[in-house]
């Protein structure tokens, strides 16, 4: 009696502790028994069905890691793990038969696995986007399949509104090989939409994704069977602030340099050319990054080139517009109207509006000096010579052409700087 009793609490013993070890074994031979029997006569070129007549379906979708847009290259790069699953008629099992396991992984190489492609890849190594990931099978048939994805798709990048441009890139997916009767491609729904699941994306300092539609088209093609082709559609905005505040600080310098030329007196011919020459110089600085920076396509011209492009007209037109005002061949004297004569009032009072008569250049520092007393007592003249013989000299109607150009670049540059505003911002 005794000896029966300790010979059954040495097999529970042995039970509890080596339990666990033994049962281990138990299911990986179990396991391999399982994956032995199923892959037996098994064509992994078929399609898993039983009748040649069932269609199978295949549920897919796409779990956003990142994304990223090459500008030169035009090309959209998606890092994503893609959701697959379908019912494979020959992984069907009884898990009583087999140590109730309901689960099993099997080697991608060696079962069926659906040929959905990427139609419009741009990668030249292939069109299966796919990492090599085991694929888990349920005992019914449920097969499941989530491969890390890499797809890398043409876009057409319109660089009309750079650097505040946005784009829509889409993604072509389907079949490769076969039909839709033969493979029926449906979207997986989350959250009730077939939007694109994106709860582990990782957003980007240099695109902003704005949203993302999954859409199924079907292909009818005459003479042949049609085909399903899942569409995802990216809608991505640049980020680009730094950009942005580049391009109108720097014009913003640029005019105020240039409308400032016009507040100095007409005598300083110098001056008002280097300052010009100064904006003129970095408008085309400016240019020429820009050319670095943008990609060189066959696309519409940028807005920021074509407004550079009319900034170094206007400032060019200014430049000679400022040779020609400030030399003796601009302006000879000649009678004036009565309307005339009120220009030239309005001007002589006018800050910074001043000029002095280009034949009393300053030979002495002193003489400079005393140049804005001497203005102001030919202004009281010539203002006076105006009122008693109806006409007034050659450097009032420059000063009066001096002023009509600084409210004509005035109004040229101001409208320029606000449409820039509007695209860089």
């Amino acid at each position: 009696m005794m000896f029966k009793t300790y010979l059954t609490l040495a097999w529970i013993y042995i039970t509890v502790v080596y339990g666990n070890i033994f049962g281990d074994g138990a299911d990986d031979n179990w396991i391999s028994n399982l994956y032995e029997d199923k892959m037996k006569g098994y064509n992994k070129e078929a399609r898993p069905v039983t009748n040649p007549n069932h269609n199978t379906t295949v549920f897919f979708g796409l779990y956003l890691n990142n994304i990223d847009i090459d500008d030169h290259l035009q090309e959209m790069s998606v890092n994503a793990w893609s959701i697959m699953t379908w019912v494979d008629e020959h992984l069907t099992w009884d898990p009583v038969e087999y140590m109730n396991i309901e689960r099993v992984h099997f080697d991608q190489t060696d079962i069926w696995t659906p040929d959905i492609t990427v139609y419009n890849s741009a990668d030249g190594e292939g069109i299966m986007p796919y990492v090599k990931v085991p694929v888990l099978a349920d005992y019914n048939g449920r097969t499941y399949w989530f491969p890390p994805t890499h797809i890398k798709v043409k876009c057409d990048l319109d660089l009309s509104l750079w650097p505040s441009d946005d784009h829509r890139c889409m993604v072509r997916m389907g079949s490769w090989s076969h039909h839709g009767e033969q493979i029926d491609l449906q979207i997986i729904k989350h959250n009730d939409t077939t939007d694109v699941m994106m709860s582990n994306f990782e957003k980007n300092n240099h695109w902003e994704l704005r949203g993302v539609k999954a859409t199924r088209e079907i292909i009818n093609m005459e003479g042949h069977d049609s085909y399903v082709e899942l569409n995802f559609t990216f809608d991505v905005k640049r980020l680009a602030r730094t950009h942005a505040t580049y391009i109108t600080q720097s014009t913003f310098v640029v005019i105020i340099v240039i409308l400032a030329t016009y507040a100095l007196p007409l005598h300083s011919f110098l001056c008002r050319l280097i300052m010009h020459l100064f904006a003129l110089g970095a408008l085309i600085g400016c240019y020429f990054m820009l050319f670095a920076t943008l990609p060189a396509n066959g696309g519409p011209i940028p807005f920021v080139v074509r407004y550079y492009s009319g900034t170094m007209i206007l400032t060019t037109i200014s430049l000679l517009a400022t040779i020609f005002l400030t030399t003796r061949g601009c302006c000879a004297s000649k009678p004036t109207s009565n309307l005339g004569k009120k220009v030239v009032e309005i001007v002589s009072s006018t800050p910074g509006m001043r000029m002095s008569d280009p034949s009393q250049q300053p030979y002495s520092q002193l003489q400079e000096e005393n140049i804005d007393d001497v203005e102001r007592a030919q202004a009281v003249n010539h203002t006076a010579a105006v009122s008693d013989d109806g006409g007034f000299t050659a450097h009032q109607v420059r000063r009066v052409v001096n002023f009509i150009l600084l409210v004509l670049f005035s109004v040229a540059f101001f409208v320029d700087y606000i449409v820039l505003r509007s695209v860089a911002k």
